[in-house]
């Protein structure tokens, strides 16, 4: 007969492991083996395992207080909810790994609302705070001004600008050369650049890269052919219109993820095939970038290794700080939309 309640030492004779192992599992410790965790979790949801107070050790108080980690997620409409929700999402999980309290504020970009995000920043004490996404220049001096030693997560920070913070990014520029490099090698020419807005540090690293290569190739850089859009789906598609309207010639797309899904409908839209007519790639590796069709090759940005590096760094807790400005570098997925 199947027993009513399971216990942690159930869970630890199953699993051929320590109570105490179990116990830190429960907790998502980051003291625990990955491989030891996910056999535990597995085991434990097998067994229908929910602590409870009748179960387990006593709970005693713990003598170290948590570490409180303020987010602060810049940003407005789709340009957070999707790409920038996958990095909330790892570092959330690792502090809460890691014993962290996590408090996430975000912003809508206005002027207004920033003043009430710095107040509610200000009135709530924090021991290290992330600054994640999209801020307007003058809105990330006051705060990395105003929180000296913050960590900048995909945000390179404003240029020549005298303020103590560390900064954490993927290397867009390569990234974006590499996938040029693919695309010139597999016969391209005629490449239409979709980019953001014009200011955006993404953007400017795109465009350089697009330049760089070009010249590399000893392909005169078509001005027309470098578009900007506002880094949502429905934007790319209305400038993709444009360029089919403005009757330019092209063999490739390059762009990021979200904005390809825009690439995709207009094309397709006109009979245009991919990758037969045109090629198309872009840049994030989002999920559903796989499931279009054909599926969309990619510039892969590693999100756990992003915030894994920057966590590291943040909780060494070595007594001194020094800042850092770390690259992450990219990795190609060619899939079928460049083939």
């Amino acid at each position: 007969m199947k027993r009513l309640q399971i216990s942690i030492t159930d869970i630890a004779d199953a699993c051929g492991v320590s109570a105490m192992t179990v116990s830190r599992a429960l907790r998502q410790s980051a003291k625990v083996h990955p491989e030891t965790l996910a056999k535990i979790l597995a085991k434990a949801e097998e067994l229908g395992y929910f602590k409870s107070s009748r179960l387990g050790r006593p709970h005693r108080q713990k003598s170290e207080k948590p570490r409180r980690i303020q987010l602060i997620l810049g940003g407005e409409g789709s340009t957070v909810s999707i790409f920038h929700s996958r990095l909330v999402n790892h570092i959330q999980r690792s502090l809460i790994r890691h014993n962290c309290e996590c408090v996430l504020f975000s912003n809508d970009a206005s002027y207004s609302g920033f003043l009430i995000l710095l107040e509610a920043l200000k009135n709530q004490e924090a021991d290290a705070r992330i600054i994640i996404g999209d801020f307007p220049d003058s809105q990330l001096k006051t705060l990395l001004m105003s929180f000296p030693g913050a960590i900048l997560l995909d945000n390179p920070g404003v240029e020549e600008f005298d303020a103590t913070f560390s900064s954490f990014n993927f290397d867009n520029y390569c990234g974006a050369r590499a996938m040029l490099k693919h695309l010139l090698d597999s016969g391209r020419r005629r490449i239409i650049l979709i980019n953001g807005t014009k200011d955006h540090f993404f953007s400017k690293a795109m465009k350089k890269a697009y330049l760089s290569m070009h010249k590399e190739y000893g392909i005169a850089a078509d001005t027309r052919m470098i578009r900007h859009a506002d880094f949502t789906a429905p934007g790319a598609a209305a400038e993709m219109a444009k360029v089919i309207a403005e009757k330019i010639p092209f063999d490739a797309v390059f762009s990021n993820d979200e904005m390809a899904l825009g690439v995709y409908r207009t094309l397709l839209s006109c009979n245009i095939s991919i990758p037969e007519k045109v090629a198309v790639a872009g840049c994030d590796n989002l999920p559903l970038g796989q499931m279009l069709y054909p599926a969309l090759s990619t510039v892969d940005l590693d999100y756990g290794k992003l915030a894994e590096t920057a966590l590291n760094f943040l909780l060494a807790d070595n007594g001194e700080f020094s800042p850092r400005r770390i690259l992450i570098a990219p990795e190609l997925l060619i899939r079928e939309s460049t083939r």
